[in-house]
């Protein structure tokens, strides 16, 4: 008796969609690309460094993936990174807007007193984490608009909330609570238009950047006061990213999910 034919392969869930990930020769970005892509997606990576983008183009060699170095902290950096990926896929259903942190990350930058920190190191916070994601959404709106379809994932972070030292600093804290403003406000105004705005809020991430800015005494620190002991890798953070770039949440909008392994 012949065996029975194999069940054909299911479409991959993201096939054919396209994306837009700034930051995304980081550690949470370079995750989500490799996540998107693995689901069938196509994604136009963005960052600053030319370097790194090259070794994502090595991590995953497909021509599903392209890549421009841009700053997409500068007005016209963000409409060309937009208009690029308009342009390479026809459609772009989302947008992942995950560049900024904090510049020199350090004991000495956590927790900065408020009359340590500059102006100029303010505004330098201000503008990598609130304005890349203003500047990312307020190009692509007319696109997502016009399709009325569209999906934006911002990255905030715990910080945001001010419930915790060695979290962030005055600088920093007020960006990301940014984030999570503009998130609330542009899920209301933009939903008629089909577009899903939502923010995810990480904790302290645990990747290669912070293991070698801060000492194995305050990463062991963070741990412990993390409920479930563990910490969060920028794997985990992409995972939730990632959910809220797929039509598994299409009705889901305005909302904030700490990925911060139930640290709030």
């Amino acid at each position: 008796m012949s065996a029975a034919p194999a069940a054909p392969a299911a479409p991959a869930v993201l096939d054919g969609r396209g994306f837009v990930v700034t930051a995304a020769a980081g550690g949470i970005g370079g995750e989500l690309t490799g996540l998107l892509l693995a689901d069938g997606a196509r994604v136009h990576a963005c960052d600053i460094s030319g370097k790194r983008l090259a070794l994502l183009q090595e991590r995953f060699p497909t021509d599903r993936l392209t890549v421009q170095k841009v700053d997409v902290g500068d007005e016209a950096g963000a409409g060309l990174a937009c208009k690029t990926a308009v342009e390479q896929f026809g459609a772009v259903h989302g947008l992942a807007n995950i560049a900024g942190g904090i510049a020199g990350i350090g004991d000495d930058v956590i927790d900065r007193p408020i009359d340590r920190i500059t102006l100029a190191e303010y505004e330098q916070t201000v503008r990598l984490n609130l304005h890349t994601c203003f500047l990312m959404t307020r190009a692509l709106v007319p696109h997502f608009r016009a399709r009325r379809y569209g999906k934006v994932v911002n990255v905030a972070s715990l910080a945001a909330f001010g419930n915790f030292e060695h979290m962030g600093n005055a600088g920093y804290d007020a960006a990301k609570a940014g984030v999570v403003g503009l998130t609330h406000t542009l899920s209301r105004s933009l939903g008629p238009d089909g577009i899903r705005v939502n923010v995810v809020a990480p904790g302290s991430v645990y990747t290669e950047k912070v293991r070698q800015a801060f000492s194995p005494e305050f990463l062991e620190l963070q741990k412990r006061r993390i409920p479930l002991r563990e910490h969060v890798g920028p794997l985990d953070v992409a995972k939730v990213l990632a959910f809220f770039l797929s039509p598994a949440s299409d009705a889901v909008s305005g909302e904030v999910v700490r990925a911060s392994g139930g640290l709030r």
